[in-house]
């Protein structure tokens, strides 16, 4: 049901990439991104659990965690996020005076990386409403006892204490994440450096930043964080959990312990002593990872003509990789340009077997002039010779592979 209702509210806005957004807290780069999600004000409820159909039990007042809008944006290695509330995004209370409760704030983008229901987990498990199922990674920063602690990396693919321990730690050296059912309560938490070295981390511990970023606006009601997707780690068949051209649902979150909530103050609680624990989670959204646009003034980065490069590695078992390059013929047949033109163009790239016969279609949109790469998966395909080819704009060409299995 979840993916029926996405792809009809999908039809009124298109998400594009982004060339590039640096997160420094300027959000300007933000203005030409559309907004994924607006939220109404006022509707923050308690962490508790609920029943599954059901609504969470209590609505609070904690303006910290209050989501107004939600933007989602991508480059050709890294996700970004942003949200903005009518408090304050990771405002914590701190211990500075050895009295205060240290308290914990969360930034939050759950992910069904797979657009399937039957892998990840469901939200209302961790208290977060409106529920829908299938979430499997998080990209997640924590502010604890007054500032920015962890970056990190979530796998929620295991169903069960025994599930956990047998396979979390063997996983994780190996680089990969198993996309299986889970539940919200067994998970993995990681930190990722650039050294390609990680930790593991849990709620609490201590500052570990690595190659997620974040920046929060001077007055607090906007931020913005990176995740690459490297970070992501890879399926056990090799292929990256998170890359161009994938479509992924998107739940974005903010959810806090409330020593310095407004529900805390009416309560009569001392500013820093008692919590009380407030989520805001947005609608869903269907978003694709589209490879990112190339600026039309770079002329020396500009494909000069159409190629369909041969796959790389070929022959290959069950994966490879297909690149092709698109001209700017606009920037090709005219001296200057003076005005803004769509230069997009239908892309298809398709693959067949030795008899001719469609196995699969790789690309059938269009897409700006750049450079582009596409993995073919032959999971489910024979042994044999297989022809990929690519049609754009009069030109096509035709490219044989070979899958050895």
């Amino acid at each position: 049901m979840k993916k029926v209702i996405l792809l009809i509210l999908l039809v009124q806005s298109i998400f594009y990439s982004q060339d590039s957004i640096k997160i420094d807290g300027n959000f300007d780069d933000w203005l030409n991104i559309p907004i994924a999600v607006k939220d109404s004000a006022n509707n923050v409820h308690d962490t508790d659990g609920y029943p599954e159909g059901g609504t969470p039990a209590q609505q609070i007042e904690y303006s910290d965690v209050d989501i107004l809008e939600v933007k989602f944006a991508n480059d050709d290695s890294t996700l970004y996020g942003y949200m903005k509330s009518t408090g304050i995004i990771g405002r914590t209370s701190a211990d500075s005076l050895g009295h205060a409760k240290k308290g914990r704030y969360y930034f939050i983008f759950t992910i069904d990386v797979d657009d399937n229901d039957t892998t990840g987990y469901q939200l209302r498990e961790g208290g977060y409403y409106p529920d829908s199922k299938g979430y499997d990674m998080n990209m997640e920063v924590e502010f604890y006892d007054g500032a920015f602690n962890t970056g990190h990396y979530i796998n929620h693919e295991y169903i069960s204490e025994s599930d956990f321990n047998a396979n979390w730690q063997n996983d994780l050296e190996q680089g990969i994440v198993r996309l299986a059912p889970g539940t919200y309560d067994w998970y993995s938490q990681w930190v990722m450096f650039a050294d390609s070295t990680y930790v593991v981390v849990s709620d609490k511990g201590p500052v570990y930043q690595g190659i997620i970023a974040i920046a929060v606006s001077e007055d607090g009601h906007e931020a913005e964080m990176s995740a690459p997707f490297w970070g992501f780690l890879k399926t056990s068949e090799g292929e990256n959990i998170i890359d161009v051209n994938q479509n992924i649902i998107v739940s974005a979150s903010l959810e806090a312990s409330g020593e310095l909530s407004e529900e805390a103050v009416k309560l009569g609680y001392t500013p820093g002593s008692k919590s009380v624990w407030g989520s805001n989670t947005a609608e869903p959204f269907l978003y694709h990872i589209k490879s990112s646009l190339v600026s039309i003034d770079n002329e020396k980065n500009m494909p000069e003509s159409f190629v369909l490069f041969q796959n790389y590695p070929n022959p290959f078992n069950p994966s490879t990789t297909i690149k092709y390059s698109i001209p700017n013929l606009a920037v090709t047949n005219v001296a200057s340009i003076n005005v803004v033109a769509d230069f997009t163009q239908r892309i298809i790239l398709k693959v067949y077997d030795v008899l001719g016969r469609e196995v699969s279609t790789l690309i059938n949109e269009k897409q700006q002039p750049g450079n582009y790469e596409v993995q073919f998966n032959a999971n489910n395909l024979p042994s044999g010779i297989y022809f990929y080819r690519i049609a754009i704009s009069g030109f096509s060409e035709t490219k044989r592979m070979i899958l050895l299995r």
